[in-house]
């Protein structure tokens, strides 16, 4: 926090980051589940796909409890965030200023953004992937890689369409001690857009299965009359 304790900041941004200081990798993790789960409940609104509601029998009559149970992909999410995402960026992300601490120049710079955006953002978004198949209800490894498969590509353009943009920024103007809420703020609008995309994707996949049946449907009742 050296480099930004001369100056007045919000108390709370100062306590966030004593945290990261004296408990890193915890506070990173507590961090990312809460956004994950707050990401899962913004994304579904945005692409008009609500958690279903409960069915009778599964409700308590305990309106909290219900809307955890209701929001279950949330709260798996949030799991995903703490013990997943937050360990693995840690580690990718701490590799990356280790091996580029000390090294300002132009080139740097520039090798720096090259190894995040081919080298980590890959690795990140693969597992990212992965984990949103496993809590949509992927339970084999075909339908995981196929889930990869049908979204990598569209979920890396966006990472090389913010990513680049957002380490420039970083490196340019905001000191190291705030990198970690500022590329965490960026993570959680960028996870949140493509969850949005993936769910919305889903919705027309299942859109069209449905107008397929419904039109095979009509045709064998055609067929029978």
């Amino acid at each position: 926090m050296s480099a930004v304790a001369a100056k007045e900041i919000n108390p709370i941004l100062a306590a966030y980051l004593r945290s990261l200081a004296e408990r890193p990798l915890l506070t990173k993790a507590a961090t990312s589940g809460t956004l994950g789960f707050f990401q899962e409940i913004l994304a579904g609104k945005l692409a008009g796909a609500p958690p279903e509601p409960l069915a009778k029998s599964e409700r308590t009559g305990v309106p909290p409890i219900d809307w955890l149970k209701q929001n279950h992909r949330a709260i798996k999410l949030a799991i995903y965030g703490f013990f997943i995402s937050a360990p693995l960026a840690h580690q990718l992300t701490g590799r990356l200023q280790r091996a580029f601490a000390g090294k300002t120049t132009p080139r740097d710079k520039l090798l720096m953004i090259l190894v995040q955006n081919l080298l980590l953002a890959p690795i990140q978004n693969t597992v990212y992937i992965a984990s949103l198949a496993v809590i949509a209800g992927a339970r084999n490894s075909t339908q995981i890689k196929n889930a990869i498969k049908a979204n990598f590509f569209r979920v890396m353009k966006i990472s090389w369409s913010i990513g680049p943009l957002s380490m420039f920024i970083a490196q340019t103007f905001i000191p190291s001690e705030l990198w970690v809420p500022f590329f965490t703020a960026i993570s959680a609008a960028a996870g949140t857009f493509i969850n949005m995309q993936v769910k919305k994707k889903a919705l027309a996949a299942a859109k069209a299965k449905k107008d397929a049946e419904d039109s095979a449907s009509k045709s064998e009742g055609k067929k029978s009359q």
